[in-house]
């Protein structure tokens, strides 16, 4: 999580450091003047990229030996410090700042460009007509296939108000057009969805802690709390896959539960300017509402930060895996050319001196995470439901058949039939699941052959590897009742909206919502008694 920049006094250290070299480049001073060690190595630096500018057999670039130089220096620091080119302080200012300028769409690498995942509702995109499974394969007249995901959406984004030419495939009508979009600025969503579930608890869903997601947060529970009548049940925050954001962004959302004078959190540093400790402010705007937060291994940063205050005050209950890791703070520094550095500035703790990471981060720079006070083993997590959803065959298979899945949303239909039809499009399109398991089995059989053993042992091998293969193909039908909400949520979502596809299926099907749910009436029913 990061603190937006670091103290002035480092940023001032740093560009004199610049400066001095730029002297010393023209000359305008005597190398007998570094009796500072610090200055001598700068010097150093310089004048290596010099001979190898002036004397190597070969044409170099002299910046890009200085930038794999500034890249060096961070070897010996943890993997989350690092230099910071022009065009990645571009994407963290949208961090910061909580907005960006593009078109307004979600995507992933595709063999043709980028297949979009979602459109934004207020965005331009949709008021020109492209739609989640469209393919934009150019824009202005630049061909996406082949080229990184973060090289075609920096394409797609630029300055509010300039337009951008694009030429889209549409799979379900096999056809090309080309649009102009003018590129407008959006905020970015941290709560696709806020709402009750059908028995009467809150759910929200919160993506990330970059700026304005605190705010998001309480606008949703002071219009949700206000609609009901009765009382809810308790609320359910759902922080799954949530990599973290803003270090201040964390702890103003724990602050919306927590009642005054409770720790938040606290940071450790070198620096006493890095070294505080955040308390809450209070009141507590939910009345002490039961409180359960969803969390798996993606769960990181900003989000152990409100996990780990909510857990440490017994103000919460963890429900899932345990989460990645992470008690370490970073701060950014900014230089002149639009570069910068990211550096870990502090790590943090819960109240009771709980940390996540050790204190020697650089050799330990994962942390243990926190542990979840109700195991839940995530269906999401499983092998073969993880290589159906890569595949993107899902989404090409609703493509299809948008009307008819959409249709049925909120029927509480099982929709047997599809399962079917989805077996035989698998089929056609040649996908075939072969587990890690089956995979290791094969590699014996290969060596056990290669070592001429028995063949007795040989026939009980290559029985083990046709059970295992048979196992890998009943895997679709074993998951038929997980797969049939993807397919009802991911129709749900391109036909009526991201509100809808949660308000109708996610939050009415989704396993470990309705676990959550179970321990939220349990604590009810205790509390009532």
């Amino acid at each position: 999580m990061n603190p937006s920049t670091l103290p002035d006094r480092q940023a001032i250290l740093l560009s004199l450091v610049l400066i001095v070299g730029l002297i010393l480049l023209s000359g305008g001073i005597s190398v007998f003047v570094l009796s500072d060690p610090a200055l001598g190595q700068a010097y150093a630096l310089i004048r290596a990229a010099q001979r190898i500018d002036t004397f190597y057999f070969d044409e170099v670039s002299s910046e890009q030996l200085v930038r794999t130089a500034h890249r060096g220096m961070f070897d010996l620091l943890d993997r989350y410090s690092g230099y910071v080119s022009a065009d990645e302080f571009d994407q963290l200012k949208e961090e910061l700042t909580g907005t960006y300028a593009g078109i307004g769409v979600s995507v992933v690498e595709h063999e043709l460009g980028l297949l979009i995942m979602s459109v934004r509702e207020d965005g331009p995109s949709r008021k020109v007509g492209l739609k989640t499974g469209n393919i934009i394969i150019a824009t202005d007249s630049v061909e996406l296939a082949g080229l990184r995901t973060s090289e075609s959406t920096r394409l797609l984004r630029g300055k509010e108000g300039t337009n951008v030419q694009i030429r889209v495939f549409r799979p379900v009508s096999n056809d090309t057009i080309e649009v102009y979009i003018t590129r407008a600025r959006m905020s970015l969503i941290h709560v696709p969805f806020a709402g009750y579930t059908p028995d009467s608890a809150l759910y929200i869903r919160l993506l990330d802690f970059d700026a304005g997601a605190s705010e998001q947060i309480r606008i949703a529970f002071d219009s949700l709390l206000g609609l009901s009548p009765n009382r809810p049940c308790g609320i359910i925050l759902d922080l799954r896959g949530n990599p973290g954001g803003l270090f201040q962004e964390a702890w103003k959302t724990a602050n919306l539960f927590l009642e005054e004078g409770t720790l938040v959190v606290g940071t450790d540093a070198r620096s006493h300017w890095n070294t505080q400790e955040v308390r809450a402010t209070g009141p507590d705007i939910t009345e002490g509402l039961p409180l359960a937060i969803l969390v798996d291994r993606g769960s990181a940063s900003s989000s152990e930060i409100l996990a780990g205050a909510l857990q440490q005050a017994e103000r919460a209950v963890l429900v899932g895996d345990t989460t990645f890791g992470k008690g370490l703070v970073q701060g950014f520094v900014s230089f002149p050319d639009g570069d910068g550095l990211r550096l870990t500035i502090s790590r943090f703790y819960f109240d009771n001196d709980v940390y996540l990471n050790e204190f020697d981060s650089t050799l330990n720079d994962t942390g243990h995470g926190l542990v979840p006070d109700y195991f839940f083993e995530y269906i999401d997590d499983n092998e073969f439901v993880q290589t159906i959803e890569n595949s993107l065959l899902l989404q090409r298979f609703v493509n299809l058949h948008q009307d008819e899945i959409a249709s049925s949303s909120g029927k509480n239909i099982m929709l047997s039939g599809w399962i079917d039809s989805l077996e035989l499009f698998l089929d056609q399109e040649g996908f075939i699941f072969t587990s890690f398991r089956t995979r290791e089995l094969e590699s014996i059989l290969q060596e056990a052959c290669l070592d001429d053993c028995s063949e007795t042992s040989e026939q009980t091998i290559r029985k083990a590897v046709r059970m295992s293969e048979e196992e890998d193909r009943r895997q679709l039908h074993q998951f038929s009742s997980f797969l049939t909400m993807r397919l009802q949520q991911m129709a749900c979502k391109q036909a009526f909206g991201t509100y809808r596809a949660y308000k109708d299926i996610i939050i009415r099907q989704r396993p470990d919502i309705q676990f959550a749910l179970g321990l939220l009436r349990e604590n009810s029913l205790k509390t009532s008694k």
